[in-house]
């Protein structure tokens, strides 16, 4: 399904060899396609992501106070 205007594809192979699809808007990824087994992270998924990365980093930093 298209993304509407203004996206750029790029294919990328990751260091594992999986094909990825990577969706473009600006300079942001919106969303990632396995090429293989077709599964999509969406950006809801990318926005998880993100929070659950803070939360580890966070909870490292409160290790060295």
């Amino acid at each position: 399904m298209p993304l509407g205007p203004g996206v750029r594809y790029r294919v990328k192979t990751t260091k594992t060899g999986k094909k990825v699809r990577l969706a473009f808007r600006g300079n942001k990824v919106i969303e990632a396609k396995n090429l293989k087994t077709g599964e999509t992270h969406t950006p809801e998924e990318f926005a998880a992501d993100r929070r659950r990365r803070r939360k580890k980093r966070s909870q490292g930093w409160e290790d060295l106070l």
